[in-house]
Parts: structure tokens; C-alpha cells; sequence
């Protein structure tokens, strides 16, 4: 491959990947983002998901058709997420007030980094294996358990993409979501082939 043949795949990537932000901020917004903001997001893992693995399907149409097929479903996980993240809220907001209850603050923490561990590999998880809900919440759990530097990993993307934002605010149309899913879908990946290998190697012992 010569070095024009590299820029043009670099290009074409990127092109793919503001598109794919344009249709995450596009079908979130046709949910008041309250409603499509799930929905959406599952369909732009999904996307991302096929190009780290080369399957070559188009994007407009397979976003479509898992935003229309997972509208419903995706909205039912979103509730439960804004309740636990509400309640997490309430308990660093009520540490916070409180001074006699700072003895809890390392527990929740270490409950929210379960949490938050959860919720990054909830999309992962949910768009590479087909699991029901409560094994597919399991699975996410014990990838945030077994991989917690992946945790890390996908913490340290969202400052480092939350920095540059704040220098190019303008950026935000253009990449917020897509680079942030592509970088999560990454360490994901990994962290699945990883266990995979060693489900392999424990079988063949």
C-alpha cells in the first residue's frame, strides 16, 4: 500500500465516522435524546462493532433498522439506567451534605466504578453477544470485574475527548460519540478475545 492509498483509507474512515456521529446526534434528537438517546447509541455500537471487524454492511440501513428494532427494548434498559445513576447521585449528593455519612465514600465509589463498569460494557456486550437481559447484565459485570483496567482505559477516553472538546467545542458534531464508541468497542473487543483465549486454554488443559 503506498502512501496515498493509506490517506485515502484514513479519509475514508474518517468520513465514516462523522457520518455515523451525524446519525447518533440525528436519531437521538428524534427521540428528544430522553428517548432516542438509547436506542441510538446500541445502533452506533453496532456500527462500530462491523468496522473493527470488517463486515462491510451499509450504515444509514443497519443503523436504521437496529434503532427501529431496539426502540422499545433500548428505552426499557435506558430507565433502569437513569434510575440507578439517579440514586447514585442522591448518595454522593447526600455524602456530600452530610458529614457524619463521609464513612461511605470509598464504598460508593467503589459501588459507582462497579456501576459505571457495567454501563461501558452494557453496549459492547449487548451488540457482540446474543444474551438475555439479566445474562447480558451478568456479562457486563464480570468483564468490569475480570478487565477493570479496560474500565480505566474507557475513563481516561471520555477525559481525554472531554479535553480536547473543551479546546475544539466545534468538534462536538463531528466526533463526540463516534470517536468515544469506536475507542470503547476497542478495549472491548480486546477484553472479549482475551477471555475467549482463556476459556480456550482452560479447555485444553
Amino acid at each position: 500500500m503506498t502512501f496515498w492509498d493509506g490517506f485515502y483509507s484514513l479519509g475514508v474512515k474518517l468520513l465514516k465516522i462523522i457520518y455515523l456521529n451525524f446519525l447518533w446526534l440525528f436519531f437521538s434528537a428524534i427521540g428528544l435524546f430522553i428517548f432516542g438517546i438509547f436506542p441510538a447509541t446500541i445502533a452506533l455500537f453496532t456500527i462500530v462493532r462491523q468496522f473493527h471487524l470488517d463486515i462491510d454492511k451499509p450504515i444509514t440501513k443497519t443503523f436504521w433498522e437496529v434503532y427501529k428494532t431496539e426502540w422499545l427494548r433500548g428505552n426499557g434498559y435506558a430507565g433502569i439506567s437513569y434510575i440507578i445513576v439517579l440514586i447514585l447521585a442522591i448518595d454522593f449528593y447526600a455524602i456530600y451534605m452530610v458529614d457524619s455519612l463521609s464513612f461511605l465514600l470509598i464504598p460508593t465509589f467503589i459501588i459507582a466504578f462497579l456501576i459505571f463498569g457495567t454501563l461501558f460494557f452494557f453496549f459492547p456486550v449487548y451488540v457482540h453477544f446474543d444474551l438475555a437481559f439479566l445474562a447480558m447484565i451478568k456479562q457486563a459485570f464480570l468483564f468490569t470485574i475480570t478487565s477493570p483496567f479496560t474500565v480505566i482505559l474507557n475513563a481516561l477516553s471520555i477525559l481525554l475527548i472531554y479535553g480536547i472538546f473543551n479546546i475544539m467545542p466545534g468538534a462536538i458534531p463531528l466526533f463526540a460519540g463516534s470517536v468515544l464508541s469506536w475507542l470503547v468497542m476497542k478495549f472491548s473487543l480486546r477484553s472479549f478475545s482475551k477471555i475467549e483465549k482463556r476459556k480456550v486454554s482452560e479447555a485444553a488443559t
